[in-house]
């Protein structure tokens, strides 16, 4: 890398939430670094997301630019008009949920300066709060280097918040694929982690407000008709090339994603059971599909239990 200062590009991507979209922008004006331009991404709001924008122009540090879809197309379209227009050596994504520390961009470029050329991807932790401000849970920040296989089991970098990329790496990676109502932030790491390493920062350098309002959920109809089979179909050849074994692993965790981290959680026991008794008979070496195998066949008693029994370990290490 030179050592000039490398442009990075911010894409925001944003739908009706201009309060929220405001305070996400706010945290951009306070980044340390200052070799930033920002492009924000209008996902056909209602009321265009510029009435938010233009009353911050006067005194941001940096040049804004509002992008805005006609209609809603959904956020992998809204990233990937962001990623079009984005100019810079690297990109940052900021969902409008989420804010970040102050040093997070000037963070992730050091890290980029000091690794070596094959790395294309910088991510940090990230912390989730409440609407009263209390932290839930804070992500954890380890995987690096060749992550594929990760990958392939679990989304191990998490939000778009918490991600800088290479401009290289994004190209190589091609765009999101908008076909994927969800898991399209994992489908797009995989495919980046396939010819470039990856690098943690371990500190939680960006909050998610999302804890407690009403976020954009998942809906578990479409994770299992349309995002599921298509994950799939796309990324059982790349786990296949490293053995019948570990495809089999894969798949497993695929399931188990959709029975443990989605059905589970909306109360679906009756999907939650057939996706873990799959996870099970795919990959049965596993502990945790075997745990949560037992607490979906158990219904809500079990659930409720199994809760009980985290928040007291929570907070007997607090």
């Amino acid at each position: 890398m030179t050592d000039r200062t490398p442009l990075v590009s911010v894409v925001v991507p944003t739908y009706d939430r201009p309060e929220r979209l405001v305070r996400s922008l706010e945290s951009v004006a306070e980044q340390t670094y200052e070799a930033l331009e920002i492009v924000v991404v209008d996902d056909g709001s209602e009321i265009p997301a510029e009435a938010a924008v233009e009353p911050l122009r006067e005194e941001f540090p940096y040049e804004i630019v509002v992008i805005r879809h006609d209609e809603n197309r959904g956020a992998n379209a809204a990233r990937n008009t962001g990623i079009r227009e984005a100019s810079g050596d690297f990109l940052a994504f900021l969902d409008d949920d989420d804010e970040w520390a102050p040093s997070k961009v000037s963070r992730q470029v050091g890290a980029f300066r000091r690794s070596p050329a094959d790395v294309g991807l910088v991510y940090t932790a990230l912390r989730l709060v409440d609407d009263d401000g209390a932290v839930v849970r804070t992500t954890d920040a380890s995987a690096a280097g060749d992550v594929t296989r990760t990958l392939l089991r679990r989304n191990a970098i998490g939000s778009f918040s918490c991600v800088m990329v290479r401009a290289a790496a994004a190209e190589d990676a091609g765009p999101l694929d908008e076909a994927f109502p969800t898991w399209q932030d994992l489908d797009w790491y995989i495919r980046i982690a396939e010819r470039w390493r990856v690098r943690p920062i371990s500190e939680p350098l960006v909050t998610n407000h999302a804890g407690g309002h009403d976020r954009i959920t998942d809906d578990l109809e479409s994770l299992v008709e349309e995002t599921y089979p298509r994950f799939v179909r796309k990324h059982r050849p790349r786990a296949a090339a490293y053995g019948r074994l570990f495809e089999r692993e894969m798949l497993g965790w695929a399931a188990f994603r959709v029975g443990a981290w989605y059905a589970l959680p909306a109360g679906e026991y009756e999907t939650a059971r057939r996706f873990l008794r799959r996870a099970v008979a795919l990959y049965p070496m596993e502990p945790q599909f075997l745990l949560y195998a037992a607490i979906a066949a158990g219904g809500a008693p079990a659930q409720s239990a199994f809760e009980r029994a985290k928040r007291s370990i929570r907070r007997g290490r607090s």
